[in-house]
């Protein structure tokens, strides 16, 4: 029987009280697992920020520095506090980080609603907010799924490609959520002050699901009544002792095809951020009369992510039935990656050509967001699965600080007085580049390291 840290059992004390008097573990199991999957859908809602770089320049004058500032935050909250959310997790539970992601969000949405509505106090603020706002994204996504890889961490699918699927298929429904009449509100713009206050309640009721769920994974790890399922963990029936966590971690630190690994998701992922948070910009010297493009590039983006969140878990538990290396799905999006890149250059001002890169972007993003937990889960094992995914996601938060920096600087130095996307060339030329660097990276770190120390991934 497993022992809940102090944090935990007090968290969750009650929940686990009411519940397990009236309801049978099956059912609790299934029911954890099902708001695992709904708070994905919440805590994706941040990949809309594309959508609000229009009325933050229309109504509080933001310039194209300010806004990939605001995303910078948001990257640099949720990308570099995943290491420390996982220790949390791996230690107390992922209850924690159920009330982290719920005391953030709730505060910080209805402080960016306030400053749409009445304007800006000082821009400081609305960062704190949003870096806020990026923590609070990664502990509730990170609770979701460290909940699904406790649950099933034998099944891929269920584990990794369930939850980061879900995490795609909000900002599909939130860019069609987005464009009813009622957030407009007679403006040519979306009135960012409903839509945060709409969050702001939301994130109320996610949170306290999530609370819930995360009850309901505590009740299991200390229940005796065990079903058909595997452990909690992976290979053992109890969690292994500090000292065992303390040595897999220390040989996680040391591993040096760790930070390449680190290396290769700063190059991909880093990249896609930025394109994510200025596809809307893009879009607008592609079609400046158009007042749709926006949503519908974004819906291309979310909509091919979604498929490959779904698509790449299927192929990573096929291809590891069969005996062939999951690294080629890696090799694979990687070049997608790179055309991606290469296509919006080729875009000017040609819609049909940005819908095609924006998919193509969407599909590596999502394909990778399945692909790197899935080989960290691999390679490094369950027990600091949280620890060690947490520290890949640091790499996006620099990557899509530095890209974004680097773009705005194009942006608002070139594109004052061009008629089409081409003044923005030499910033994906650079995210190009970083994507065929990561494809060498990728070959060597399996060739030279991991299928010589006979790991299979």
């Amino acid at each position: 029987m497993t022992t809940l840290s102090t944090v935990e059992h007090w968290l969750t004390y009650h929940i686990r009280l009411a519940l397990h008097k009236k309801f049978s573990i099956v059912a609790l199991r299934r029911v954890a697992f099902i708001i695992a999957l709904i708070s994905c859908i919440a805590a994706g809602f941040v990949t809309l920020i594309s959508l609000f770089t229009q009325p933050w320049q229309h109504r509080l004058g933001y310039s194209a520095l300010q806004v990939n500032l605001v995303s910078s935050a948001v990257n640099l909250g949720g990308y570099l506090t995943p290491p420390l959310l996982g220790m949390l997790s791996d230690s107390h539970g992922p209850v924690v980080l159920s009330w982290l992601a719920l005391l953030g969000f709730v505060p910080s949405y209805a402080y960016a609603a306030y400053v749409f509505d009445h304007g800006e106090t000082h821009f400081a603020w609305t960062l704190v907010s949003f870096t806020a706002i990026g923590i609070s994204t990664s502990a509730m996504f990170f609770c979701a799924l460290l909940t699904c890889a406790k649950l099933y961490p034998k099944y891929k699918f269920l584990s990794i490609s369930c939850p980061t699927t879900f995490y795609g298929i909000s900002s599909l429904f939130g860019s069609q959520l987005l464009k009813n009449s009622w957030f407009w509100y007679g403006h040519k713009y979306l009135d960012l002050g409903r839509v945060f206050r709409c969050f702001t309640w939301f994130y109320v009721v996610i949170g306290i699901s999530t609370w819930v769920s995360t009850s309901i994974v505590a009740m299991l790890k200390t229940t005796a009544e065990q079903e058909e399922h595997e452990p909690l963990l992976p290979g053992a029936a109890e969690i292994p002792a500090k000292s065992e966590y303390s040595k897999l971690l220390r040989r996680f630190l040391r591993d040096p095809s760790a930070y390449l690994v680190l290396i290769l998701t700063f190059f991909t992922i880093g990249s896609l951020e930025m394109f994510l948070t200025n596809m809307g910009s893009v879009a607008g010297l592609v079609d400046p009369e158009d007042k749709t493009i926006q949503s519908q590039v974004l819906s291309y983006f979310a909509l091919f992510s979604t498929i490959a969140r779904a698509v790449v878990g299927l192929l990573a538990d096929f291809f590891a039935a069969r005996g062939i290396s999951r690294m080629w799905i890696i090799y694979f999006l990687i070049v997608v990656g790179f055309f991606a890149q290469t296509l919006v250059t080729r875009s000017g001002s040609h819609p049909l050509r940005l819908m095609i890169a924006s998919a193509l972007s969407g599909a590596t993003y999502g394909g990778l967001f399945t692909a790197i937990p899935t080989l960290t889960l691999t390679v490094w094992g369950g027990r600091v699965f949280g620890t060690a995914y947490g520290c890949f996601m640091v790499a996006p938060a620099l990557g899509a600080t530095i890209y974004g920096v680097f773009y705005a600087h194009v942006y608002d130095s070139t594109c004052s007085a061009n008629v089409d996307s081409s003044c923005i060339n030499m910033a994906f030329y650079a995210t190009g580049t970083s994507f065929a660097t990561a494809l060498l990276v990728s070959i060597f770190v399996y060739y030279a390291i991991w299928k010589r120390k006979g790991i299979d991934i």
